[in-house]
């Protein structure tokens, strides 16, 4: 398929999701800062690690949502492909409404598989394709953990560089549960939003964004519209640069 018809198609296929889901009734709508850190460490020219922490909390008012710690390996495929397995540790505070301050921990653990495409544009211009499939295992009252369901995700990102230090981003991503437990909410949810990215030096930078989380609750009707404020601080380690200097 020409690059063009496959932009198309995607984006296409991402707003027939945000729209549909968007048609539905009772809708709780709730306000969160995330703070990430987010590092890389690249080994060779080929491999890399990726480490993501953050911590998510509401707003309004002030208390913890959510915890992530998520790892990464990554091999680069060649033209513009990459490969990589992973694992997230998930903690979450609920029930998942800011105004019950009395609540409890639940721990979700992830491993994952992922396939990216950075496709180029212009030299300004890039357009990233993601494709995770999580494998959901859920804590149980006996500590134990469950396995749940299988979450695939797309994320389509275009990406603009005026300059080296500064990018803008733009995103959708949409999220299909696969299961047996599944009933209602085959879509899970949609993310959509935008971002600025400064780098201050070449290994160092900060980000700062918007985006909007819509997401289908188990019952089918009943929807969270989650609007997300994200500080990210980007590291970048480079192991083969230092061992040549």
């Amino acid at each position: 398929m020409p690059k063009t018809q496959s932009m198309v198609f995607a984006a296409l296929l991402l707003g027939l999701f945000s729209t549909s889901v968007k048609a539905q009734k009772n809708v709780d709508t709730q306000q969160l800062l995330w703070t990430r850190y987010y590092l890389k460490l690249k080994l060779t020219d080929n491999y890399q690690i990726r480490q993501e922490i953050e911590e998510r909390t509401y707003w309004f008012p002030w208390r913890q949502h959510q915890f992530v710690t998520r790892t990464f390996a990554e091999r680069k495929l060649g033209k513009g492909w990459n490969a990589g397995i992973g694992f997230t540790y998930f903690l979450q505070s609920l029930p998942h409404d800011p105004e019950i301050l009395d609540f409890e921990n639940r721990t979700e653990l992830r491993p994952q598989l992922e396939i990216g495409y950075k496709q180029t544009i212009s030299d300004k211009i890039t357009l990233h394709h993601r494709y995770w499939t999580e494998f959901r295992f859920f804590e149980q009252p006996s500590s134990s953990f469950e396995y749940g369901n299988n979450r695939t995700r797309y994320k389509l990102e275009i990406r603009y560089s005026p300059f080296d230090k500064l990018t803008l981003k733009a995103f959708d991503e949409i999220h299909i549960n696969i299961g047996g437990k599944i009933v209602q909410n085959v879509f899970d949810q949609n993310r959509y939003g935008a971002s600025v990215q400064y780098m201050l030096y070449e290994n160092l930078g900060f980000e700062l964004g918007y985006f909007n989380w819509y997401q289908q609750r188990k019952s089918g009707v009943d929807f969270y519209n989650r609007h997300i404020v994200r500080f990210t601080i980007h590291h970048t380690i480079n192991f083969k640069k230092s061992k040549n200097q």
